[in-house]
């Protein structure tokens, strides 16, 4: 499963960086895209349907949805197994008299929060969506910024590399770590929809 979550698939074929139009112009096809970060062994570049140069100006875009598609998904898998033996202290809702070790893991957790926990729940997202997380211009689905890097949202919070070396070795780690937590977080999600639980059977 790592092989593959670390090629660099239909949906990831896109450089981190936009490539200049001369370049696209006198470049093979796949030129300057199997060389891209995210393209790393033992497959390194693979586009078998040819997403990469069917349109080469989507690039940025789908690495930009990528890269945040894989931030969340390791957020969501650390915390299915955070919340397998950790828990925040106190009341999720003292009206409702639910407490956070109340809570089933996972998917079973949604019947049990309360309304307003599901609206503050929501809520938290789409300011997230609107104002953090946010990478394109103007109204949705909005454009992809001149000279901004995918990924680069959230101003200072996130870190900044100097060194090129250090920023690409960091940055494709990311992208492969994003790649195997969306294939994780899937699994998991699926594992609990049937078992009812992401723990394989006998590691309960």
């Amino acid at each position: 499963m790592l092989a593959l979550t670390s090629c660099s698939g239909p949906s990831f074929a896109a450089p981190l960086a936009p490539a200049t139009r001369a370049a696209r112009g006198a470049a093979s096809p796949t030129m300057g895209v199997e060389t891209e970060l995210g393209a790393t062994g033992p497959l390194g570049y693979w586009d078998p349907f040819g997403f990469s140069v069917r349109n080469p100006e989507r690039f940025n875009r789908y690495r930009a949805v990528e890269l945040k598609h894989g931030r969340i998904a390791m957020a969501a898998t650390t915390g299915y197994m955070v919340q397998s033996f950790l828990r925040w202290p106190g009341y999720l809702s003292t009206s409702a008299n639910i407490k956070f070790a109340d809570l089933p893991n996972g998917i079973a957790a949604f019947k049990a929060i309360p309304p307003a926990g599901l609206f503050q729940i929501l809520l938290f997202i789409g300011a997230m969506e609107a104002f953090t997380w946010r990478y394109y211009e103007g109204p949705w689905p909005g454009k992809v910024p001149e000279g901004k890097a995918p990924g680069d949202v959230a101003g200072d919070l996130w870190v900044r590399y100097t060194d090129p070396e250090e920023k690409a070795f960091k940055l494709n780690a990311e992208i492969n770590n994003g790649r195997a937590a969306m294939m994780g977080s899937l699994g998991m999600l699926m594992h609990d929809h049937i078992l009812g639980t992401w723990v394989p059977p006998g590691f309960e």
